[in-house]
């Protein structure tokens, strides 16, 4: 979605839509051609936060999770957020701004549905492996190619909101290799073209939140070394993939990871069945001076209940056997946000 087109799409598309020639398959197609959300009775261009379909990540990426402090100003707040886009399109630096639920309803009336706090998920066979939940209510999420950038911005940002935002944790990540996660397998290969971003990762027209994209932002914690005395064989079953070309192993052990994560119509490891609910991820790995390593985990979709459920199966409080992967990682961390529209943010922000 490109916000050159706003003045193409607000000034042409009403006399075009309403010609009593042109079909309702071909206004359907045009609307999402060019990214136009009917929102309220009334055209205008739902513009998602350009850094969530641009996949081009920069090598160095900044995650700020805060939370309002007991005498917490909304418009100091507004004016540190509103500076903060300002001056990482200056620097030409990704930024992606998303709210937690409590957060959200004080910046816009326009709420997606079913948006919920993270809860921890844990486990039911007694392994005590769980999924923290760490829900916060703000995520600044920040990425370039150079990192005195990313830590200048998001300092400058921390600074102004000091007193009315606290920082609840920060993590710095980086590309590792060709979109390598530390266990050596590539990550991200499960996820759909990018020209199907806007489809998988952005709520549709007509829906409340339209343009914005539900958040997922996780710190998985890995235990490098344990895993790194598993034979290749034993980690791509776990996996569900082939370690050097990562591709889909034709019969999914039940506890793969590939066979909990990979959504389709039916049984999750019939290959032969249409994916649905997609995610798109921009997962990268983080190490930590004390030798804590692991991968940041972010991933998009159109709504919150496949990212829930994708959850609830890796850990096994849905009866399927709990991922196996969670013997080796899981979480520190876990929040929901949602980032809303371009027009949202605008509204707020002036």
């Amino acid at each position: 979605v490109s916000t050159q087109s706003t003045w193409d799409a607000n000034n042409y598309l009403p006399d075009v839509l309403n010609n009593s020639a042109v079909t309702d398959e071909t206004t359907s197609k045009m609307r999402k051609s060019l990214g136009c959300l009917f929102l309220r009775s009334q055209w205008c261009l739902a513009t998602p936060q350009p850094a969530i379909l641009n996949r081009d990540m920069g090598q160095h990426q900044w995650y700020v999770h805060l939370s309002r402090t007991d005498t917490a100003d909304l418009n100091v707040i507004r004016g540190a957020l509103k500076q903060l886009r300002e001056d990482c399109g200056k620097k030409k630096c990704n930024l992606v701004l998303s709210f937690g639920p409590s957060l959200l309803k004080d910046v816009t009336g326009d709420v997606p549905n079913d948006f919920q706090p993270f809860t921890t998920v844990k486990s039911i066979d007694g392994s005590g492996r769980e999924a923290k939940g760490t829900q916060e209510e703000l995520l600044l999420w920040l990425n370039s190619s150079q990192k005195d950038d990313v830590w200048r911005l998001q300092w400058e940002a921390r600074q102004k909101l000091k007193g009315h935002m606290k920082v609840a944790r920060e993590t710095m990540t980086f590309i590792y290799g060709d979109s390598l996660d530390m266990t050596g397998f590539i990550d991200g290969t499960g996820n759909p073209p990018a020209s199907a971003d806007v489809d998988v990762a952005i709520v549709p027209e007509g829906q409340p939140g339209a343009g914005g994209s539900f958040v997922l932002a996780q710190r998985w914690v890995h235990d490098l070394e344990g895993w790194e005395k598993l034979p290749i064989p034993e980690q791509e079953g776990i996996f569900g993939r082939t370690k050097a070309r990562s591709e889909r192993l034709e019969k999914q052990p039940p506890h793969s990871h590939l066979s909990h994560v990979e959504l389709r119509q039916g049984a999750t490891d019939d290959a032969s069945k249409p994916k649905r609910d997609e995610m798109s991820r921009r997962s990268t790995p983080y190490a930590f001076h004390d030798g804590t390593v692991g991968l940041y985990f972010m991933a998009f979709c159109n709504r919150q209940a496949p990212l829930r459920e994708r959850l609830e199966a890796m850990y096994g409080t849905n009866g399927q056997v709990r991922d196996r992967l969670t013997d080796y990682s899981n979480p520190a961390s876990g929040s929901f946000y949602f980032a809303p529209s371009e027009e949202v943010l605008q509204q707020f922000l002036r």
